[in-house]
């Protein structure tokens, strides 16, 4: 299970998002410039574009030619965290050589999407779509107390997205689709404040001395597949609910790792094969959308995410390879528990059609955080979040529309507990993060 140095071209576009800019968890939500200036609200039964064959295929029966939706969001997050505690020493008693304060720990990134529609009659249409449905980049100095907890974390996911709807009656579409998921993750982790603790006799017998020693470096990568579907119900012109399912992913990430476990079987500095189950959740969303006038409309979503399914993070390999403990040969080389619970996302928007020309949108959501106070990690500090957005399209030529949207996302503050080593740290997390999205759309 190598990482491999160059990704392919189609993998590397779908960025990474840092953890605060995305859903609940490590989930991403950027499938839509539209979307984002109100809020993603209504995303399952508005079809203003082909963004829609992300969230609901059956609504690609609504459109009348084929259309073309491609476009960017810019996510630039502003997040912290201090370490408070090791043990029962606090932070800033530790020696100089450790940092406990960090700033910055989720890095700006690029998310794209791209989708495609096409009517094969009155009644059916086609769809074709790539994005990204979870990620996440969060990078602490290599000299953090909490390294052993807090170091380098990256998870890219890409969706590749088949779809096919049918008009069942006048009011109610059907659709259905396959997913094809890749996913690339690395995981590295330092010794921090361990090498002047209760074990530093034990990680000096095998060459860990300073903050700055990594104790475990972890890549692979690997495909999943999937599938969804969707109803459309199109109650008159003016009035419309969507609902659409997306299954569940289970995905084997198939590479490297090298640290203390491997360490503790006798293979010092040795990199081993080994493997590692990703539960990818399902996801649920009901979406409605009424035009109250000819020139205002609102929408409003509810989306559940079923991340109880995502529940540890467990890396094994031939047990001679990996002990998750000195002179214990079980294969172990990575164990950590999650143990998250279900989420939901509400949101809330208007548009306002204020010419031909110009559509203009806003919205509001709030996104629970899946993760209990309890399994609160430093890697994933993830906090319940309340989004502010705006946005508006125009219209270039009959063919050719521009979106824009700007999201600003509110987080909370938190504190949590983590235990790794032997060693306990009490930290806090949060911040907030502001989104950017342009996106086009071309019909055909």
């Amino acid at each position: 299970m190598k990482r491999v140095t160059q990704r392919s071209l189609l993998s590397t576009a779908i960025a990474l998002a840092a953890f605060q800019a995305q859903g609940a968890g490590f989930q991403i939500s950027e499938h839509s410039a539209s979307g984002l200036g109100r809020a993603f609200a209504g995303e399952a039964a508005i079809a203003d574009n082909a963004s829609v064959a992300a969230r609901n295929p059956a609504a690609m029966t609504m459109f009348e030619s084929a259309q073309l939706s491609g476009g960017l969001s810019f996510i630039q997050p502003d997040v912290n965290a201090k370490v408070n505690k090791v043990g029962s020493t606090p932070a800033q008693l530790l020696p100089a050589t450790v940092s406990y304060d960090h700033k910055d720990v989720a890095p700006d990134a690029v998310v794209p999407y791209f989708d495609y529609i096409r009517p094969l009659n009155e009644k059916s249409a086609i769809g074709l779509s790539a994005f990204s449905n979870f990620g996440l980049s969060t990078e602490y100095p290599t000299n953090s107390a909490a390294g052993a907890i807090a170091g380098k974390t990256e998870l890219l996911t890409l969706d590749l997205n088949v779809n096919y709807a049918y008009q069942v009656t006048d009011a109610l579409s059907l659709g259905a689709g396959l997913n094809a998921v890749y996913a690339d993750a690395s995981l590295n982790r330092h010794a921090g404040a361990a090498v002047y603790g209760a074990n530093s006799a034990t990680l000096a017998a095998i060459g860990i001395t300073q903050p700055t020693d990594t104790v475990a470096n972890m890549s692979g990568n690997g495909w999943g597949f999937g599938w969804n579907v969707g109803a459309l119900w199109q109650i008159n012109e003016k009035n419309r609910l969507g609902l659409a399912y997306r299954s569940k992913v289970d995905i084997t990430l198939e590479g490297d790792y090298s640290g203390l476990n491997t360490a503790y079987v006798g293979k010092v500095g040795a990199s081993v094969p080994g493997e590692l189950e990703l539960n990818l959740p399902d996801i649920l969303e009901l979406s409605g959308y009424h035009e109250l006038t000819p020139k205002w409309a609102l929408h409003y979503s509810a989306m559940m995410t079923g991340w109880s399914r995502f529940k540890e993070l467990r890396a094994t390999s031939a047990n001679t390879n990996c002990g998750s403990s000195s002179g214990v040969f079980d294969g172990v080389c990575l164990q950590k528990d999650e143990k998250w619970e279900d989420s939901w996302r509400y949101a809330v928007g208007a548009t306002h059609y204020l010419n031909n020309a110009w559509t203009l949108r806003a919205g509001v959501a709030i996104d629970q955080s899946p993760v209990p106070d309890s399994h609160r990690t430093m890697s994933i500090p993830d906090t319940e979040r309340t989004w502010y957005t705006l946005g508006a399209t125009y219209k270039a030529t009959d063919n050719l529309t521009v979106d824009g949207g700007f999201a600003y996302l509110n987080g909370d503050s938190v504190t949590g507990s983590e235990t790794e080593g032997g060693s306990t740290f009490e930290f806090e997390a949060g911040g907030d993060a502001y989104i950017f999205a342009l996106g086009a759309n071309y019909t055909f």
